[in-house]
């Protein structure tokens, strides 16, 4: 199943985002996010959070087209993301053989703090059956479990990507890169090392992979020139 997650950040690319939404499962707006989906045109299937940072207009929005909302209150000790994230897991199936998708919209912008807490959040609920991919419809930032194979395909083949890879968990094992500049095979990274950062696609590859055999990792694909 693939899943949307709408979030209040930054959305750069609105068409690149209208692809996602057009071919998602369910949609869920977290709050101020349902301005990025009315804006693009389309229409979630939920909206949920404190609805605290949400325009009164989108709000109105919502309500006129029927669309259910699930409110909690200001006070509480999640945030909206996180809401969002365990509502969006209840509807998928945890079959072993099933694949789940989670894709965030909205994830990056100004707020370091809420960005950085989306992003662990993200590895914390990550499984092999369940990848999470957060974007502002320009930079990438998947989640990486052991067991799991990543393929990068860019877009925009004529541009160059950086292509990062730093662990959550104390460590990571087996970590390999197909298709980029700088390999590794079975590799094994410490959390806090440089190791993983900026790196590329080799010269004349369209698509690389990235394997992990243990552990919990975030790769970041964004444009080298910023």
């Amino acid at each position: 199943m693939r899943s949307l997650v709408v979030l209040a950040g930054q959305i750069i690319d609105d068409e690149a985002c209208r692809i996602w939404l057009e071919a998602a499962d369910e949609i869920i707006c977290a709050d101020g996010g349902a301005r990025h989906v009315r804006r693009i045109g389309l229409k979630p299937d939920l909206l949920i959070g404190d609805m605290d940072s949400i325009d009164q207009q989108d709000l109105n929005w919502i309500q006129d087209e029927d669309i259910p909302i699930i409110r909690h209150a200001v006070r509480k000790n999640e945030t909206d993301a996180e809401l969002a994230f365990i509502e969006t897991i209840r509807h998928q199936s945890d079959q072993a053989d099933d694949e789940n998708e989670i894709i965030v919209l909205g994830a990056l912008g100004t707020r370091a703090d809420h960005v950085l807490a989306t992003q662990l959040l993200a590895a914390s609920l990550a499984k092999p059956n369940r990848l999470f991919l957060l974007t502002d419809g320009v930079t990438l930032i998947w989640t990486l479990v052991g067991g799991q194979t990543l393929a990068l395909n860019p877009s925009e083949t004529d541009r160059a990507w950086a292509v990062s890879v730093s662990a959550i968990s104390d460590t990571i094992e087996g970590l390999t890169y197909q298709g980029l500049a700088y390999p590794l095979k079975d590799a094994v990274l410490s959390r806090g090392t440089s190791l993983g950062v900026s790196n590329q696609l080799a010269a004349g590859v369209r698509q690389a992979t990235i394997r992990l055999r243990k552990g919990t990792a975030l790769v970041v694909m964004t444009p080298a020139d910023g």
